[in-house]
């Protein structure tokens, strides 16, 4: 119980870097713990890349270039993970019927059977945890979550913006103990 009042401490006299260093070990674990992958999941050994562009492609069929400008990949990097995923049966190509030079990648029925799978089972743990959770607290968690989202698609979008070299960005916020580099 004494951990439990630990891990519930008041972190307002925090500086944010210190509270966004807790977070950035914290949002991992929690991952971790959720969605811990199962043995029977024959989607547990494909990289993250791939898991990334087989969810996107469980919403939407994508062209190539704008699957990788969602990703942050290049071109020749998408087509190599779809040739991928097209060799073991998950993802297909599908001719644009307005334009025949056009390619779309699309979730192959397995594809969308092993996706559905996935998600099933995903929504299944957090369900078991959440019942863990008052119902006001659960819908607090939500609503953090949804800022949460809002806040780093900001940060992430004034970073593209910024005009900082790196250099220039790690002389402002420096590292955290673990990993500052030895002078």
């Amino acid at each position: 119980m004494s951990q439990l009042r630990i891990r519930r401490e008041n972190h307002l006299g925090e500086s944010a870097r210190e509270r966004a260093i807790k977070l950035e070990g914290l949002l991992p674990r929690v991952t971790r713990t959720l969605f811990k992958p199962v043995g029977e999941d024959p989607l547990v050994e494909l990289p993250v890349g791939q898991m990334r562009m087989m969810r996107l492609l469980g919403n939407r069929s994508w062209t190539p270039s704008s699957l990788g400008e969602e990703l942050g990949l290049s071109v020749s990097a998408v087509t190599q993970m779809a040739n991928r995923l097209d060799m073991i049966g998950l993802v297909s190509r599908v001719e644009d019927p307005t334009d025949r030079r056009v390619k779309h990648l699309t979730l192959t029925p397995l594809g969308v059977e092993l996706m559905k799978s996935r998600q099933d089972r995903r929504v299944r743990l957090l369900e078991s945890a959440l019942v863990h959770m008052e119902e006001d607290r659960q819908e607090d968690l939500i609503k953090i979550l949804e800022e949460v989202l809002d806040a780093s698609a900001k940060a992430a979008e004034a970073a593209d913006n910024s005009i900082f070299m790196e250099a220039e960005v790690e002389q402002l916020l420096p590292l955290p103990p673990l990993y500052a580099k030895e002078k």
